[in-house]
């Protein structure tokens, strides 16, 4: 396994609080880790450890390559259109035919080639958050951290774009860290689901996945991890 984030004895404080602690976490190359844990035990806060947004207090990270983040607020620029949002996720490099020939080939992958000229208010909630996933994918960088990204979406709409970035992700391949409270999203997409305790937050419980992903609640071995997820949580 070649690793891509490591963190070991890994802790953070806000002030006189602390909440992190003792975290112990290792994310593989392409490998998909969902993180589930109580509200406010300090996903959001891990999120902005493993990007580099944050320093740890205690303990050390090791990250082998770029990172980049999507949140849930989502962060388009609403002035800039479809293809100028993703353009801007491009690496600099690129620029000209060539920037404009790779804006056009995510366009095509997230199914967005008839709303390139569109600006985010004229788009859906999941139209938006496939330009998010579009531009954070096109920066070719070895890590996606996703902060609950689906979760201010219908329930029809969250399934559609969980098997978007299930797809998107065939195609192109990289370490993916998600937090999300929903526990059905977490068993049907991950490889790996981390769960957290209370605040402090640690990992309590790691659950491995049968393989494939975009599972269905049938998927023998989905209904016995959701449930471990719920007993671990305090949720049964």
């Amino acid at each position: 396994m070649t690793a891509v984030l490591e963190l070991k004895g890994v802790g953070f404080d806000y002030g006189a609080l602390s909440v992190i602690d003792s975290l112990d976490l290792t994310v593989a190359k392409n490998e998909l880790v969902v993180c589930v844990g109580p509200s406010g035990c300090g996903k959001s806060t891990l999120l902005s450890l493993l990007g580099g947004h944050l320093a740890p207090m205690r303990g050390t990270i090791d990250r082998r390559g770029q990172s980049r983040t999507i949140y849930q607020a989502g962060g388009l620029f609403p002035w800039l259109t479809v293809r100028q949002n993703i353009a801007r996720g491009l690496p600099e490099k690129l620029a000209g035919s060539a920037q404009a020939s790779k804006v056009g080939e995510w366009l095509e992958i997230m199914r967005l080639a008839d709303f390139g000229d569109h600006y985010p208010h004229q788009l859906s909630g999941g139209m938006r958050q496939r330009v998010e996933i579009a531009r954070a994918l096109a920066a070719e960088t070895d890590i996606l951290l996703m902060d609950e990204p689906f979760s201010a979406l219908d329930y029809q709409s969250r399934n559609r774009m969980r098997r978007e970035l299930v797809a998107t992700l065939v195609e192109r391949p990289r370490a993916v860290v998600f937090v999300t409270h929903d526990i059905e999203e977490a068993v049907q997409i991950a490889d790996r689901v981390v769960v957290l305790g209370t605040r402090p937050a640690n990992v309590r419980r790691v659950l491995e996945l049968p393989p494939g992903r975009s599972r269905s609640p049938a998927t023998p071995g989905v209904a016995e991890a959701e449930q471990a997820i719920m007993d671990e949580l305090g949720m049964s």
